[in-house]
């Protein structure tokens, strides 16, 4: 199965974005692929929201960013 993306903007926050990430996480799963995400640790809306919906912390990763004009 091709992997697929699913983005939230900070300002769908309370609008929907559960049910969505909720029914595409079923049909992955429902065809046998694996759903995986990547989060931002600091936003703790998300987090919250994906452990109600059965994800779990498997791994984490150090990002990071250089600015290029130092």
């Amino acid at each position: 199965m091709d992997s697929g993306r699913c983005l939230h903007s900070s300002g769908a926050q309370g609008k929907g974005a559960s049910a969505v990430t909720s029914k595409v996480t079923e049909d992955a799963i429902r065809a046998g692929a694996r759903a995986m995400l990547h989060v931002d640790e600091r936003n703790e809306a998300a987090v919250r929201v994906y452990r109600k919906l059965g994800y779990k912390e498997l791994t984490r990763k150090l990002w990071l960013r250089v600015d290029p004009s130092t």
